[in-house]
């Protein structure tokens, strides 16, 4: 039986190929068979930061970041990045779709299932942002090497002379 890290190691992994398929499914099938090529753009958009998070499990599995943890807060920053694009593409597709008066759409340009696109970009945005900084932090309680001690000289009082 597999030890607790070892399993939540295999569920982040299997969960973010998961979103690297599903992503890249919706991009074929909203963009191909439904013409709704916003959905489908904002699809393989989710894929894209699943993707990135897959590979920051996979390289903090494999010791990579032990010698140049600082790209872990590239990743952070990158992370930071796609849940803003995905919260401005959730808000302006909700306000397209409210304006517009627009039902569920699934053929053409139906705005309220490109939100539901944009709110999983900003999940997995969110994930890589999560899991970025989770190793960060990791790193920097592992190899933080501590102050040395100050060498002032204590006076320690002296009783009988």
């Amino acid at each position: 039986m597999a030890a607790p890290g070892e399993r939540k190691y295999f569920l982040c992994i299997f969960f973010s190929v998961l979103g690297i398929f599903i992503g890249l499914s919706v991009f074929a099938v909203f963009g191909l068979h439904y013409k709704n090529w916003n959905a489908s753009l904002w699809g393989l958009c989710s894929a894209i930061p699943a993707l990135i998070t897959c590979i920051v499990h996979v390289r903090n599995r494999r010791r990579k970041y032990e010698l140049c943890p600082e790209r872990l807060k590239m990743y952070m920053l990158t992370g930071c990045f796609v849940q803003l694009t995905g919260v401005c593409g959730f808000v302006t597709y909700m306000t397209l779709a409210i304006t517009l008066k627009q039902g569920l759409l699934i053929y053409g340009n139906g705005y309220y299932l490109t939100c539901v696109w944009c709110f999983m970009v900003w999940k997995w945005g969110f994930l890589l942002f999560y899991f970025s900084r989770v190793y960060w932090r990791e790193h920097q309680c592992m190899y933080t090497v501590l102050p040395a001690e100050t060498t002032q000289e204590v006076k320690v009082p002296r009783y009988g002379t």
